[in-house]
C-alpha cells in the first residue's frame, strides 16, 4: 500500500479504534496493545527480513531510485503495525487498495462482514502450532484451522472465510461499465471432532447352552463389577417369559446374582413409545450404574424397545442382546439401529419406526435353540430376511435355501434327515455376515443406496394397514417378489429367474403377494422412499440373483404394470 494511504488510513484507525473494513476491525486491538509483544509469523519475518534488506541496501548505497518509478521508505512504527496483522488482513488490504487503481470504465467494490467482536483478538494466533487447511464441502469457504493444545487431536479453532462476486455490465452514454461486487463473510469459531469407538461382538454360543450354569457366557456379558456386587438387570419379552423365566432366573441364581426382571409384549403392536417408558420406570427404580449393562432377551421387537431404552437412560448405558427368533437373530440383533413406532398427533397416523436411534449394544449372544420353540409361521418369517440377503448379496446362500429351506421350516432349525450337518448354522452364519458385511462401513447410513434396503418400501405400509394379518418378514417377502417383477419389467432379469424365486418363496411358506398391495399403496411408499432416503427413491432391485442396484426413477405407469404381471402367479 503506498505510503501516505497507509500513514492516513493507520491514524483514522488508531483515533477511532477501527479499521476501514468490518473485516479487520477486531485486530486493532492487537495492533495497539500487542504490537511488540506478538511472535512473529514466516510470513510476518519475511516482511521483517524485506525492511532489514532495504536498510542494508541505502546503507551500502544500492538503493537506486528514479523520478518516475520511486520508492518510499517506511517508518519504523508503520512497518511494525503492518506487521502485527495477521497475513490473510494484509492480503485483504492490499486487494482492496489495488481494486481502487482500475480503468474508470470497470469500477469494483468489496464489502466484508466478520462475527468477530473488535474488542476481540484473533481465534488463530499466527504464533506457534501448524495450521490447516481446508475447504468447506458445503459452501466451499476457506477454513484455517489450528489444533488445541489440550487437545490437539480433537479440538480446533478456526476462521472461516468465503467469497462471492457479482458481476453488472451496464451501458452508459455509449460506453460499457462493468461493475464487479465481492463480498467476503469471516466467521470464527471452534471445531470439535470424535469418532465414537464403535465395537462390539456377535458371539455363536453352542446351542442349547446359553442358560446352562456351568456356562459363564451370559453372566459374563454384564459386565466386571466390584466384589460383592450381586444384582442384575433384565428385560424380557413376555413369550420368552412364559417358556424361559424360570431357567433365566435359576441360572443367576446360582450364581448368586440376584435378578430384576422387566416384562414386556414383544409384538409389533407392542413397539411403541409406552413400551420404552416402562422400560426407563424399571430402570429408574432399580437404579441402574452408569456403566452396568443390562440384558434384553427376546425377539426384534423387544430389541428395538431394549436398545431404545439403554441410548435414552443417563444418555446410554450399555445392553446386550440376546435374541430369541430367527427373524431376530439374523437381522435385529447385529446392527445399531434401535426403533419403536410412532402415531403422530397431528396426522392421527401411526409411522414404522419413525422415532429410534442409532446405538450399538456391547454385545449379541445369539444360541439358535430358542428358534425351537417357534412355530411353522415364525420361522417361514424369519426366512423372509434370509432370502432378502441371498437374493441381494449370495447365489450360494440362496441354493442353500432353496435346497433346505423347508426341511428347516419343519424341524424348527433341528436335526433333519434330509439336511446334512451343519447346513442350519451355515445359513445363520451366512446370512450375519453379510449384514454385518453391508452395515459396518455404513453404520450411520451415511451411504443411503444400501442393498440391505431390498425388500423395505412397499413393505412398510404394508405392515401399518389397520387390521392387516401380515409379519414383518411376510411383508419384506411380498416386497421382495414385487421389486422382482420390477426388475423383470426393466430387463435386470428373465422371467426364468422370477419364476424360480417364486417357487422358493413358496416352499418356505412365504406371502408373496398382499391384497392391500395396491396401486396408491405402492406409489405412496415411493414417496415415502423418497422422504425417508432424503430426495430419491433409491430402491434395490436385483440384476441377478446374488447381485443388485438401486434405481430413483420408478414411475406409477410402471408399478401399474407390474401390478398386472403379478397377476399372473398364483399367490
Amino acid at each position: 500500500i503506498p505510503h501516505a494511504i497507509f500513514q492516513r488510513k493507520l491514524k483514522k484507525a488508531t483515533q477511532r479504534r477501527i479499521l476501514p473494513t468490518p473485516l479487520i476491525s477486531y485486530h486493532i486491538h492487537s495492533i495497539k496493545m500487542t504490537t511488540k509483544t506478538l511472535s512473529k509469523s514466516p510470513s510476518e519475518q519475511t516482511l521483517k527480513t524485506i525492511k532489514h534488506t532495504m536498510e542494508d541496501n541505502e546503507k551500502h548505497g544500492a538503493a537506486t531510485s528514479s523520478s518516475s518509478n520511486k520508492q518510499t521508505q517506511l517508518p519504523p512504527s508503520v512497518v511494525e503495525a503492518w506487521e502485527s496483522l495477521p497475513a490473510n488482513v494484509r492480503s485483504m488490504l492490499v486487494e482492496t487498495e489495488s481494486s481502487k487503481g482500475n480503468s474508470p470504465s470497470l469500477a469494483s467494490s468489496q464489502s466484508t462482514y466478520s462475527s468477530a467482536s473488535s474488542e476481540s483478538s484473533s481465534v488463530l494466533n499466527d504464533a506457534t502450532e501448524k495450521v490447516f487447511e481446508e475447504k468447506c464441502k458445503i459452501t466451499g469457504a476457506k477454513v484455517l484451522m489450528k489444533p488445541l493444545e489440550r487437545a490437539p487431536d480433537n479440538v480446533f479453532s478456526f476462521i472461516k472465510s468465503h467469497t462471492s462476486a457479482t458481476v453488472d455490465v451496464q451501458n452508459k452514454a455509449g460506453s460499457t461499465v462493468t461493475t464487479t461486487t465481492k463480498i467476503t463473510t469471516t466467521s470464527k469459531g471452534w471445531r470439535n471432532v470424535f469418532n465414537l469407538p464403535i465395537s462390539y461382538d456377535v458371539n455363536m454360543i453352542p446351542s442349547g447352552t446359553i442358560l446352562d450354569p456351568a456356562n459363564p457366557q451370559l453372566l459374563m456379558a454384564t459386565g466386571v463389577h466390584p466384589e460383592g456386587y450381586n444384582r442384575r438387570f433384565a428385560v424380557v419379552d413376555s413369550e420368552i417369559d412364559r417358556l424361559f423365566g424360570e431357567q433365566i432366573r435359576d441360572y443367576f441364581v446360582q450364581k448368586n446374582i440376584k435378578l430384576t426382571v422387566c416384562v414386556l409384549n414383544g409384538g409389533e403392536a407392542d413397539k411403541r413409545p409406552e413400551a420404552v417408558d416402562k422400560l426407563l420406570d424399571d430402570l429408574c427404580a432399580y437404579k441402574l450404574r452408569r456403566r452396568e449393562p443390562f440384558l434384553a432377551i427376546g425377539g426384534g421387537c423387544l430389541l428395538d424397545i431394549a436398545g431404545m431404552g439403554a441410548c435414552m437412560y443417563r444418555r446410554g448405558v450399555p445392553f446386550v442382546r440376546v435374541p430369541t427368533t430367527l427373524l431376530a437373530i439374523v437381522d435385529a440383533s447385529v446392527g445399531v439401529k434401535n426403533g419403536v413406532d410412532y402415531c403422530c398427533g397431528i396426522t392421527d397416523e401411526t409411522y414404522k419406526n419413525r422415532v429410534g436411534s442409532f446405538y450399538a449394544p456391547s454385545s449379541c449372544l445369539l444360541d439358535a435353540s430358542f428358534i425351537s420353540t417357534q412355530d411353522a409361521r415364525n420361522i417361514s418369517n424369519g426366512f423372509g430376511e434370509i432370502v432378502k440377503l441371498a437374493l441381494v448379496r449370495s447365489p450360494d446362500l440362496f441354493e442353500l435355501v432353496e435346497a433346505y429351506g423347508p426341511y428347516l421350516i419343519e424341524s424348527r432349525f433341528g436335526p433333519h434327515p434330509a439336511v446334512p450337518e451343519g447346513v442350519a448354522n451355515r445359513i445363520i452364519e451366512i446370512s450375519i455376515q453379510i449384514m454385518l458385511e453391508e452395515l459396518g462401513p455404513n453404520l450411520w447410513e451415511g451411504v443411503l443406496e444400501r442393498c440391505v434396503d431390498y425388500g423395505h418400501t412397499f413393505s412398510k405400509l404394508l405392515e401399518m394397514v389397520p387390521g392387516a394379518d401380515i409379519m414383518h418378514g411376510e411383508a419384506v417377502n411380498v416386497d421382495g417378489f414385487f421389486c422382482c417383477v420390477l426388475s423383470f419389467l426393466r430387463g435386470f432379469v428373465d422371467m426364468d429367474t422370477v419364476k424360480r424365486v417364486f417357487a422358493c418363496m413358496k416352499s418356505l411358506n412365504l406371502p408373496t403377494n398382499s391384497v392391500d398391495l395396491k396401486l396408491e399403496l405402492a406409489w405412496q411408499s415411493c414417496k415415502d422412499a423418497i422422504e425417508h432416503r432424503h430426495g430419491e427413491q433409491r430402491i434395490p432391485l436385483i440384476t441377478e440373483i446374488g447381485s443388485s442396484l438401486c434405481v430413483s426413477d420408478i414411475t406409477r405407469e410402471e408399478i401399474d404394470r407390474a401390478l398386472e404381471v403379478m397377476k399372473q402367479f398364483h399367490h
